[in-house]
């Protein structure tokens, strides 16, 4: 199976799977997730916490719909009853950004994105494959032993409509046969909320829930996701994988990552974490393989916990490197997640330092003169 196959073959992963949830009997049953956007308890825990502050801005905007930044905080999925619900805490920023979603389950897939899959999204899935003029190119590459077998991509924003302007979402999924070809699909529209989900006419349905202001800070450095309980939910039912016949899908594993409206600037948030960094830009060059742990999780997995997340904290002029709650219960001034005590932040203006050269003498005094009745 595919996470099987991820287990054995990936030598960065130090994981183990967890409980996998086996697939039962098919027939929706009460206790099955609702894909509305906010997370439920079925669910038992997050797969995978964030643990890299956003380069593509933290939202702070409470609306449903409309938000200002990009951020995954949290990954989670499950296979219940003939569907793999996928749960991702966050925001997808409301200027069409893209959250793009690759779904390893069976055998075959591909490691290496070609660029001969179906043309969905204005072909922004072949965008991340090898560039066709470039006989020796390569396109974005997973980590060894994901080789993802369905993708899934959805940006949003605001629209204009008789109700005037409101928050649409815009989806499409494609097979990613390890031969290339398939089917692909645009799969609809949605809007913001459990009223407006996207049910798409090959039976996957998506919600999208903007109203998260937790989670992870604005940055490169290390900071936390936890905690964060809407976002964007996907349902997928497991006879997508069937295209060559009956899988018998019992397990998953997710790579997700925030993208550029285009396809062609990969954000730092990924899930699994990056463990600190900046935007990872063209996605032709983004090889997992060389970023520590693994860039993807499992269905049924658990979470390793946050890393600490410091800054630095003035206390006076003293600056020091710690924990928000180390520094409060010191009595000092937090200066944010991952900040540094380069270039003195708590150190006191000088104002009679006004040659700016970080001491006070003659020369101050003398341009003091000079200046004398200047703009009077």
């Amino acid at each position: 199976s595919g996470v099987e196959r991820v287990m054995l073959k990936s030598s960065k992963s130090i994981r183990t799977l967890g409980a996998i949830l086996a697939l039962p009997c098919a027939g929706i049953v009460s206790g099955d997730p609702v894909v509305d956007g906010s997370l439920d308890a079925i669910y038992g825990g997050p797969s995978v916490v964030q643990n890299t502050q956003t380069n593509f801005g933290d939202n702070d905007d409470p609306d449903i719909g409309v938000a200002n930044g990009s951020e995954l905080n949290m990954g989670d999925a499950m296979i219940r009853d003939g569907v793999l619900y996928i749960m991702l805490a966050g925001n997808l920023e409301s200027n069409f950004n893209k959250v793009e979603v690759f779904i390893d389950a069976r055998d075959g897939g591909q490691n290496m994105l070609r660029n001969d899959n179906p043309d969905v999204n204005y072909n922004g899935l072949n965008r991340m494959g090898p560039n066709p003029d470039d006989p020796k190119g390569v396109g974005l590459t997973f980590d060894e032993g994901f080789a993802p077998d369905l993708y899934v991509t959805l940006g949003g924003g605001l629209t204009k409509t008789k109700e005037g302007e409101v928050y649409v979402f815009y989806a499409d999924a494609a097979e990613l046969r390890t031969e290339g070809g398939g089917n692909g699909a645009y799969l609809g529209s949605g809007g913001a909320g459990p009223d407006a989900v996207l049910e798409g006419s090959n039976g996957i349905s998506i919600a999208v829930n903007n109203s998260n202001v937790g989670g992870v800070s604005w940055g490169t450095g290390i900071s936390c996701g936890d905690g964060v309980t809407t976002g964007i939910e996907i349902g997928v039912p497991l006879y997508l994988f069937d295209w060559d016949g009956p899988q018998n899908v019992e397990d998953a594993a997710i790579c997700a990552f925030v993208n550029s409206s285009n396809h062609d600037y990969v954000s730092n948030q990924v899930l699994g974490g990056i463990g600190g960094g900046d935007n990872f830009g063209e996605p032709r060059l983004v090889d997992f393989n060389t970023v520590d742990g693994d860039q993807f999780f499992v269905a049924g997995g658990v979470a390793e916990p946050c890393p600490d997340v410091v800054g630095a904290c003035c206390t006076g002029t003293d600056c020091s490197i710690g924990t928000e709650e180390d520094c409060l219960d010191l009595g000092g001034s937090y200066l944010g997640d991952s900040s540094s005590c380069d270039d003195e932040p708590c150190a006191e203006d000088c104002p009679s330092d006004i040659t700016g050269d970080g001491a006070v003498d003659v020369t101050d005094l003398l341009q003091l003169i000079a200046d004398w009745n200047c703009g009077l």
